[in-house]
């Protein structure tokens, strides 16, 4: 082997480390039974700290997302969506997080079905009243107004437009 080449995996490795993305390992919900809160929860892990993680939730016919921060609850992190409305078949969603270092990471985006009990075998919903009662959730564009669509405004205690110029 080159010695030069030697040397410089040497460096290499004595040098400083370049920061990773976060890892973000998400078992992907597939349904919901209607009018339950639907309960999203993700690892997430990075070689320093993490800084945000959100999951970015939207009914099939919208064009936009809504976003909700991840909250660690020990183990994982974990957010309670809305109820979505008896008109939406499909919620489509998708898991986001950011380190220290800016860098970030994102999960593809998933489907859940709102079906009844017969189509939804193992449902995930929230039953913490105190969780379902006091959700917090942002828009991501400016046509979205001033009020959520598609979702039920029970449980929302603040709805956070995006400000106009």
């Amino acid at each position: 082997m080159n010695l030069s080449l030697v040397g410089l995996a040497l460096a290499c490795l004595a040098g400083p480390a370049l920061a990773d993305e976060p890892l973000v390992d998400h078992q992907p919900v597939v349904c919901a039974l209607p009018q339950t809160n639907p309960r999203i929860c993700s690892y997430v892990a990075d070689d320093g700290e993490v800084k945000k993680a959100r999951v970015y939730f939207r009914a099939e016919r919208q064009e936009a997302y809504y976003w909700s921060d991840l909250v660690f609850d020990g183990i994982q992190y974990c957010a309670t969506l809305p109820v979505a409305k008896k008109s939406v078949r499909d919620v489509e969603y998708y898991i986001w997080a950011i380190d220290d270092d800016f860098e970030s990471q994102r999960t593809r985006s998933y489907k859940m079905s709102v079906s009844g009990p017969a189509a939804c075998e193992y449902p995930i919903y929230d039953e913490d009243p105190n969780r379902i009662a006091n959700l917090v959730i942002y828009a991501t564009s400016r046509k979205q107004g001033n009020k959520i669509r598609d979702f039920e405004e029970k449980g929302i205690v603040r709805f956070v437009p995006i400000a106009k110029k």
